[in-house]
């Protein structure tokens, strides 16, 4: 992957961390005061980068968007478990002990694990 695939990628992940931030640290608030305004446009432009991401990139691959989807769900686990660790409480309810969560990365898993295998068998024809 060229270094062009990687910044809506990373604009992202960024949006989606400081979002999560701000939900796991709602004091942030009072330290670095972020408008609503701001959260909404991060909000909109994670919405539009996820829209219009595959419709940029000139070439399709299957697993080049097994990877994308892969690295999302990774990285979101990640980031819940380190704010978690650090003494973050989630206001909306993400948490490891939340069954929920634990659904929807089961989900997830079993998703990609059979794209893998759907994406082998494509490769053996």
């Amino acid at each position: 992957m060229n270094i062009k695939s990687w910044i809506p990628f990373a604009l992202i992940m960024s949006s989606f961390t400081i979002i999560m931030a701000y939900d796991f640290f709602p004091g942030l608030n009072n330290l670095l005061s972020v408008p609503k305004q701001v959260i909404i446009l991060l909000m909109l432009l994670i919405v539009l980068l996820g829209f219009f991401v595959t419709r940029l990139r000139k070439t399709h691959s299957p697993k080049s968007d097994l990877l994308w989807s892969a690295a999302f769900m990774s990285y979101l686990f990640v980031l819940i478990l380190v704010f978690t660790l650090i003494g973050g409480v989630s206001q909306v309810g993400l948490s490891l002990s939340s069954p929920v969560l634990w659904l929807v990365i089961a989900i997830s898993v079993i998703e990609l694990i059979r794209e893998v295998k759907n994406l082998r068998v494509e490769e053996t024809k």
